[in-house]
């Protein structure tokens, strides 16, 4: 009984250390204050102006467009990827899956300042398909271990007797393993675009003049003062944020449910 309390004392501590700054952050995005100061008086104001704040939406609109493309070449490489290497040996294909994930054992810091000395070695100029592939190497493996996770729940035996029918492997890819790992392909998908949206390293390190993304932009604005503003858009982003979490927990769990009940 006791150590069942202090569990759940110490779980809820563990939340409120984790996300009561967040929870600061957004109620101060409503709060009429300039300087984030007590008593809290609700206002609109700090979304109007940012509305009006061009930098802001151009660079939100810069993220948004590079994470829609990172999230659309991410799926596409990941289960071109996946299903390749069921081709390889066992020990290959072990080899080929660390080498994919090593990006997530690198600090992005790292990532970004080894690929801008690469674009200085080759000697060519900062642009946005650098940026596009530097967000693809560091979003891909998460959209593989996805991908990965949803083909090691399906039953081989599925693929095996199509072919045996006499159906192609096109045939079979088409109606039998796509729709199977479709869902993870759209979870994979949001999970790459939003950690291409949220990224500040790789950005900052390989965006040519004149282009800036929200990170970058946020990160500008807070040297030469802070503003509400981003108390706003910061919000925003956590609204998005947890909107994309809660459609892949649903199609996941959606998945896992298909799954489950199929075995039985």
């Amino acid at each position: 009984m006791i150590k069942s309390i202090f569990m759940k004392i110490y779980v809820l501590l563990t939340i409120l250390f984790l996300y009561t700054p967040i929870v600061v952050l957004m109620v101060m995005g409503f709060n009429e204050s300039r300087y984030n100061s007590l008593p809290f008086q609700f206002s609109l104001q700090w979304y109007e102006d940012l509305s009006q704040n061009t930098r802001l939406i151009e660079a939100a609109e810069h993220s948004f467009y590079l994470a829609l493309v990172t999230g659309i070449i991410c799926v596409l490489l990941a289960t071109l990827f996946i299903l390749g290497v069921q081709s390889l040996s066992k020990r290959t294909e072990g080899l080929c899956r660390s080498v994919m994930m090593m990006p997530m054992s690198i600090p992005w810091l790292i990532m970004g300042l080894s690929m801008l000395l690469l674009i200085r070695f080759i000697d060519m100029d900062k642009n946005l398909l650098f940026v596009a592939a530097g967000h693809v190497v560091i979003s891909l493996p998460y959209a593989m271990l996805v991908l990965q996770a949803r083909l090691h729940s399906i039953d081989p035996a599925l693929e095996e007797m199509s072919l045996s029918l006499g159906a192609p492997p096109l045939t079979t890819f088409r109606r039998i393993t796509l729709p199977a790992i479709a869902p993870a392909m759209v979870a994979g998908g949001f999970l790459s675009f939003m950690i291409s949206f949220d990224n500040f390293a790789i950005s900052y390190f390989l965006m040519p003049a004149g282009i800036s993304t929200l990170p970058i932009e946020i990160q500008s604005s807070i040297k030469f003062g802070f503003t509400p503003e981003i108390n706003a858009i910061s919000t925003i982003i956590i609204g998005i944020s947890l909107l994309c979490l809660a459609i892949v927990g649903l199609i996941m769990g959606g998945s896992l449910k298909n799954v489950l009940g199929g075995n039985k």
